[in-house]
Order: structure tokens, then C-alpha cells, then sequence
């Protein structure tokens, strides 16, 4: 009789490990299904840049390539930032600890709702780009070390840039007053800010030069992730309760 208990005891741990272990592997594929449902979402709606960014590998004049990139730059506000701008809104709820929302519903009416707003702030955001951008062109030929000092300017522009997407999506705030907060957010807590800014780079990184499938799957919606959960940890230390922003 004792051994009967015994092995029975045994076989309901194991059942139960089991258990464990197939709710743990359910759970990380209900993420991994998350991550790339709105990664490819994300990139469908970016179908126009894409086509001209994969263009640009395969034009090999100076006149090709300037033509490529003026026609990216011009369509990132219509097209760029609204698909980020909602990839966000989606993912802040997964950081708010909302999971089970639907995905391709949510990803449109974020979209939708904040279209007009994330065109405005995204033509914005892509002047500042370019001068960056050409400035940095400009020095790199006259001055190589004058040229490193821009990369201070490339963390900051960044990091400015994820946090107007999530400011967006995570409070209803004038144009002005979001970016006013996005560039605070942008010089507040540098620890938080490194982080982002490293953990991103490694993303690209790696999905760039090591494991290319990352990009449709999974690059974009993990950048989201990882700044949007660093811009909601800035905001708890700051207001010291969920769901706030700095007004």
C-alpha cells in the first residue's frame, strides 16, 4: 500500500511539472505570437518604404540613390510614423498589463485615431532628422572628431523619437505639450535612457547582421517594447502612480 501511495505521489508530480512546463511553453509562444503579429503588421503597413529601402541596394548612381532617399524621407511622415505610432499604442497595453488584447482591431484603431497627429509630429521629427543627418555628413568630411560629437546628437534624437510615439499613445496631450515631453523625457534619467538606446542598438544589431528573419518577425515590435517600458518606468518615478504623464 505504501508503494502505491508513493508511486502515485510521484506520477502526480510529474503531472503536475508537466503541467507547469506546457503553461510556461504556451505563454511564451502566446508572446512570441504577439511580438510577431504586430512586428508584421508594422512592416505591412510600411510595404512603400520597404520597397524603396530594399531599392536602395540595387541602385548604384549618386542620382539613383539621392531620388531613393528623398522618396523614403518624403513618405516617412505619411507612412513611417503612423505605423510606428500604433505599433506603440499596442504595445503599451502589453507593458500596462492589458495581454489579451486583439491585435490586427487594436493596431487599426490606434492607427486610425492618431494618424493626422502622428503625420504633423512626424514631419517634425524627420526635419530634425535631416539636418542631423546632413550636418553630420557635412563634418565627417571637413572634421572626423567634430563628426563623433554628432552621435551625442544621434542618442538624444532617438530617444526623443520613441518617446513622442509613446506619449501619442499614452496620454490625449496637445502637439506641443507631447513633444515639449518627449524632449524632457529625453534628458531625464540617463541610466534608463543608456539602456534603451543600448538594448535597441543590439536589436538592430543582431537583426541586421546575425539573424535576419528578427526583422519581419520581431525587430521592430521588441524596440517598441523596450522604449515603451522605459518610458513607463520614467513615468512612475516621476508621478509615483501608473498612467501618468508629465503636464
Amino acid at each position: 500500500m505504501f508503494t502505491i501511495l508513493k508511486v502515485t505521489k510521484y506520477r502526480e508530480q510529474v503531472v503536475k511539472k508537466m503541467a507547469d512546463f506546457m503553461g510556461g511553453l504556451n505563454r511564451i509562444l502566446e508572446w512570441v505570437m504577439r511580438f510577431s503579429v504586430i512586428n508584421l503588421l508594422w512592416i505591412g503597413y510600411n510595404l512603400p518604404i520597404c520597397f524603396f529601402v530594399l531599392t536602395l541596394f540595387y541602385v548604384n548612381e549618386q542620382a539613383g540613390v539621392l531620388m531613393t532617399l528623398g522618396t523614403i524621407i518624403i513618405l516617412a511622415p505619411f507612412v513611417f510614423f503612423p505605423a510606428t505610432t500604433a505599433m506603440f499604442g499596442v504595445v503599451r497595453k502589453w507593458v500596462i498589463g492589458e495581454h489579451d488584447v486583439p491585435l490586427v482591431k487594436s493596431y487599426w484603431i490606434y492607427y486610425k485615431e492618431n494618424y493626422v497627429r502622428s503625420l504633423i509630429g512626424g514631419v517634425i521629427i524627420t526635419f530634425f532628422w535631416i539636418v542631423l543627418v546632413v550636418d553630420f555628413y557635412y563634418f565627417s568630411q571637413v572634421n572626423i572628431i567634430i563628426s563623433y560629437l554628432f552621435f551625442a546628437g544621434f542618442f538624444f534624437l532617438f530617444l526623443f523619437t520613441v518617446f513622442f510615439f509613446a506619449n501619442t499613445v499614452h496620454k490625449v496631450l496637445t502637439l506641443f505639450t507631447s513633444i515639449k515631453n518627449s524632449f524632457f523625457l529625453s534628458l531625464l534619467f540617463p541610466l534608463t535612457n543608456i539602456l534603451i538606446v543600448v538594448i535597441s542598438g543590439i536589436i538592430i544589431y543582431v537583426s541586421l547582421t546575425m539573424f535576419t528573419f528578427l526583422i519581419p518577425f520581431f525587430m521592430g515590435s521588441l524596440i517598441a517594447y523596450v522604449s515603451f517600458a522605459g518610458y513607463n518606468s520614467k513615468l512612475l518615478k516621476l508621478n509615483g502612480k501608473n498612467n501618468e504623464v508629465i503636464e
